[in-house]
């Protein structure tokens, strides 16, 4: 280094911050029969607001158990997709409700693509639900020929998900059927929210793959050893998401 009069020069490195990106915030001003996200409002009260979930690939329309009244600050964004829709304010007088959107980057991990909680996984020792599968635990998969085989469970998860969350019923014509997220891997590639009446899978036809409000607070998976990741809910062989 250079010397100035007997003292040493020394240059400090500053290292370069990236700023971090400011969330995208709107105010959406709703009234009575308005839809803000999936959320229909009913009815606009002094203090809260009544009205239910309308998934758009419901059909029909989901009955009470998608009703709910939002009380000030409570969120109908989709938390796993960095959205917030918080209710901000209700103008009683004007019959109206105010939602402030946030939208920012999705935390990791993104939504929920696991199963229903009431699944039953097929193992050497019988159903067992899959909330209560632990890590050891013996599980039935499959080797590269399809061939059922013995293994352990090696991965479990247990993901919150928002009220908003859908889910597939899926109905064979074999009468096996499940409930699971819509962006759940099968075992050839696709995802459970491509399936649609009258595709084969399997070894069935499809009868139903109609999505509905979950109307439960988390999602289920397993991961078991060997050489595929295979193993069956409720009897219909699906690919696990942990791999």
């Amino acid at each position: 280094m250079a010397g100035v009069a007997g003292y040493f020069i020394v240059s400090q490195w500053t290292p370069s911050s990236t700023p971090t990106p400011t969330p995208n915030s709107e105010e959406i001003i709703r009234k009575v029969n308005e839809q803000e996200g999936s959320f229909l409002i009913q009815k606009i009260n002094s203090d809260n607001v009544d009205g239910f979930w309308i998934p758009s690939n419901t059909i029909p329309p989901i009955g009470p158990k998608g009703s709910q009244t939002l009380h000030i600050g409570d969120d109908i964004g989709v938390a796993c997709a960095g959205i917030s829709e918080k209710l901000t304010s209700i103008d009683f007088s004007g019959q109206s409700a105010t939602f402030t959107k946030i939208v920012s980057e999705p935390p990791l991990g993104g939504c929920p693509i696991c199963l229903a909680g009431n699944a039953l996984i097929n193992t050497p020792s019988g159903l067992v639900s899959i909330k209560d599968l632990r890590v050891g635990m013996p599980i039935w998969t499959t080797d590269k020929l399809g061939r059922r085989v013995p293994g352990v469970v090696q991965k479990t998860s247990k993901v919150p998900v928002p009220p908003t969350h859908q889910i597939v019923h899926l109905v064979l014509d074999d009468g096996r059927e499940l409930f699971v997220s819509p962006g759940h891997p099968t075992i050839n590639g696709r995802s459970i929210g491509d399936l649609i009446a009258g595709d084969f899978y399997n070894d069935a036809h499809i009868v139903t793959a109609k999505r509905i409000v979950y109307g439960d607070t988390a999602t289920y998976d397993v991961l078991p050893s060997g050489e595929t990741g295979f193993y069956w809910a409720n009897g219909i062989l699906l690919d696990s998401t942990l791999h």
